[in-house]
């Protein structure tokens, strides 16, 4: 009996031991290795990888930006927190505590946040026709392009009626170039004639450049209202040189930077082409009809759209019939920004993406990318992690406003731009309105 109850003392001392050891001082220290995903939202689970960690819920002790978060389960090698709500945009601390014992100098990076857009009509009644006016009071003929000025002012290639127009930031709509005849006349605003304007771009100075289609031509209205033109001279063709000494092929969208350097997308060329403030034209990227990454000529494209200047100076090309993104450096080395090449409307990062057609795109002051995607009916938008979302739209093409972006609906929209504010404009070709997309409040 007295041996039982040695045995019985013993086993109680070595569990308190125990205990105490799991608790205190003569457990190793705990290591954290590493924590994935290193960035997401509010939500979002995050593994913490290590070793050493407790077996006891309530040692286990996280912090992100100070807030406790819930463990969601946790063994001795790996704790599984939900990210905690958060007013945070960027990188904040994260504290690990094990039964007391800190580990620091851990990080976690907090997204932006997705807001969804309110969409509504900003200016056009839909009806296929013309009239200037205020708001739905105007009328618009398939507007092709969208620009925006210094001024806030929306530029508007309203394609069938041959004739440039300009939105005010209150919506009043006016013409600016073209007297709906379509034709290849320089001079004055009011007499000038386009054929077939596709798509927009605002030089610094406000100098309004004009991708003319059907003339196969690049043309300018000067912010003093005078129309020239800067290279093509009418004919179909491929070649480089001065002037009007260019040809081009449906030159579909045009993007000038800060160098006064012209980048237009030729579409039925399949090609890139680059004129220099004193008018030269060259090809910077693109051949043949098909899909290719490389530098020059050895890149290709199957009737690129749309094109806009990044952040980091490349350029970005909506490639419509490859379904996808591309990127073109200053030096014509071309490769695949975003897309798998498979027609869909498909969100997901930027390899997994799907699109249908896509057609134009932007680039906002923040570096999220806006395309519009033509067969999708819908609003893209890249955001600056790499992530695809639908932000209107629904893949079913028709006309509704409204603030969840599955029930908003566009009809072959064709081009974007965004202002200062973040607003994203819209050319609802087939719905023939200009649409803007507001982010709600957060």
């Amino acid at each position: 009996m007295k041996r039982f109850m040695l045995l019985l003392l013993a086993i109680g001392l070595l569990n308190a031991s125990c205990k105490k050891d799991e608790k205190t001082g003569n457990r190793p220290d705990p290591v954290v290795s590493s924590i994935s995903p290193e960035r997401g939202r509010a939500g979002t689970v995050l593994t913490i990888s290590g070793e050493n960690f407790s077996r006891l819920r309530t040692d286990n002790i996280i912090r992100i930006n100070g807030i406790e978060s819930k463990i969601v389960t946790f063994n001795e090698q790996n704790i599984y927190v939900e990210v905690p709500e958060s007013e945070a945009v960027g990188n904040v601390p994260v504290s690990v505590s094990i039964a007391g014992r800190p580990v620091e100098g851990l990080s976690f990076e907090y997204m932006e946040p997705i807001i969804p857009y309110t969409t509504e009509t900003f200016a056009g009644d839909g009806t296929a026709s013309f009239a200037d006016g205020t708001g739905v009071a105007a009328k618009f003929n398939n507007p092709e392009g969208v620009a925006i000025d210094s001024k806030g002012n929306i530029i508007v290639a309203d394609r069938v009626n041959n004739r440039i127009r300009k939105i005010t930031p209150d919506g009043v709509v006016s013409t600016l170039a073209g007297t709906g005849t379509a034709g290849r006349v320089d001079g004055p605003a009011a007499t000038a004639r386009f054929s077939g304007p596709w798509k927009v771009a605002v030089d610094k100075n406000d100098n309004i450049i004009v991708a003319d289609r059907t003339n196969n031509m690049i043309r300018k209205i000067s912010a003093d209202g005078i129309v020239s033109t800067i290279a093509g001279n009418g004919t179909a063709g491929t070649a480089d040189g001065l002037g009007t000494a260019a040809r081009f092929s449906y030159p579909q969208d045009v993007e000038v930077d800060d160098n006064g350097i012209i980048y237009v997308v030729d579409y039925t060329n399949d090609r890139i082409r680059k004129i220099t403030p004193d008018g030269t034209v060259s090809t910077l990227a693109g051949s043949s009809t098909g899909y290719a990454d490389g530098t020059g000529t050895d890149a290709k494209f199957d009737k690129p759209c749309g094109i806009a200047i990044a952040h980091d100076g490349n350029l970005l090309v909506v490639d419509r019939n490859n379904q996808r993104v591309r990127k073109v450096t200053p030096q014509g080395v071309v490769t695949t920004f975003a897309g798998s090449g498979t027609k869909g409307l498909v969100d997901g990062d930027l390899a997994t993406a799907a699109f249908s057609e896509p057609y134009g795109l932007c680039v906002d002051k923040n570096g999220n990318i806006f395309v519009a995607d033509l067969a999708g009916h819908a609003i893209r938008k890249i955001t600056i992690y790499g992530e695809v979302i639908t932000i209107a739209g629904n893949g079913t093409g028709g006309f509704a406003d409204g603030t969840v972006a599955s029930a908003v609906m566009l009809k072959n929209p064709t081009d974007v731009v965004t202002d200062s504010q973040g607003r994203v404009y819209v050319a609802d070709l087939a719905n023939h309105r200009v649409r803007r997309l507001v982010q709600q409040s957060k």
